[in-house]
């Protein structure tokens, strides 16, 4: 596997394993030209060696079983169309395992990957979400006109 793969099943960036792989502490690992192979143990993880000293490493020992699934509920920001600010509803959600959270801004701290799937919609009927391992965190959960962040500039992609 690639170093971007590796670093997302380690939950670690990808600057991070690049260090690692360097000072050969990924095991197995061999470079081909410009790229890493790096191999996988039979829990479909790749090992990283610890260091004898510092602090002990953040990466993931085994694979996460089901990430957190962050969706924008599209019916809900069509029906916040033409409310007041103080009726709006939440319209970004986190499902994790059975528990469903709500607010309006959302902060991934890690690496995380956007699944569309058109043929095979998500359980709520979503056919476009966003995955990721790491532990997501709420900025706003009550809407207020007042203290909400303007842009700075917008950018057009």
């Amino acid at each position: 596997m690639g170093t971007k793969q590796a670093s997302i099943l380690l939950g670690i960036s990808r600057q991070r394993l690049l260090v690692l792989l360097a000072q050969g502490r990924v095991k197995g690992a061999k470079k081909n030209g410009r790229f890493w192979e790096i191999p996988v143990n039979q829990s479909g993880m790749p090992r990283i060696i610890p260091a004898r000293r510092g602090p002990k490493g953040i990466w993931r020992k085994q694979q996460s079983t089901k990430p957190k699934m962050i969706h924008v509920n599209q019916s809900k920001i069509k029906g916040n169309f033409g409310k007041p600010p103080e009726q709006l509803e939440p319209v970004l959600s986190v499902k994790d395992g059975n528990r469903n959270d709500y607010g309006y801004d959302l902060y991934i701290p890690g690496p995380c990957y956007i699944v569309y799937r058109p043929y095979e919609p998500a359980d709520c009927g979503a056919h476009l979400w966003i995955n990721t391992y790491d532990p997501v965190q709420f900025i706003d959960t009550q809407f207020n006109p007042a203290t909400a962040r303007q842009p700075s500039k917008q950018i057009y992609i």
